[in-house]
């Protein structure tokens, strides 16, 4: 019978430093290498619920992300200027509008995507194999971090 072992409150603070450290690494690498400007966190997270649920609105958005309607409304107002968001009328109600994200910014996504696939390939290649494995292996368990934020 074996035993589990036993996860300190050190080991979950080591854990959620690094995820962080890990993520703003990434978020940088993707940004830098693919030759984009980096945009505000605020912009980001208004970006990724709009890719995430396309046609959303800008009080879904701030419901969503619990921000003020006027700080979500400028964060768009910003990214329609970038070209990386448009705003479409709704045919029912003329007031309200439906966001989307526009082949600028899927572009750019897709940029990012690439840039860390060369990185991460790049990587593994220079680690020993069976740390790339083990690395390789362990990509669903970091996946299920992401639970933390599921939209």
């Amino acid at each position: 019978m074996s035993t589990r072992p036993v996860v300190t409150d050190a080991d979950a603070q080591h854990l959620a430093q690094t995820a962080r450290a890990l993520v703003w690494a990434l978020r940088r690498f993707g940004e830098r290498e693919a030759g984009l400007a980096r945009l505000p966190q605020s912009e980001l997270e208004v970006l990724r619920v709009v890719v995430r649920r396309p046609g959303i609105t800008i009080s879904e958005v701030a419901r969503f992300l619990g921000l003020q309607s006027s700080n979500v409304s400028t964060t768009v107002r910003h990214l329609v200027d970038r070209g990386l968001l448009e705003k479409r009328s709704d045919p029912a109600d003329g007031r309200a509008c439906h966001l989307h994200e526009t082949a600028l910014a899927e572009r750019n996504n897709q940029l990012i995507d690439d840039m860390w696939l060369r990185g991460i390939r790049g990587l593994l290649a220079e680690m020993p194999p069976e740390d790339a494995a083990q690395l390789v292996e362990s990509a669903d368990l970091l996946a299920r971090l992401g639970t933390m934020a599921a939209d």
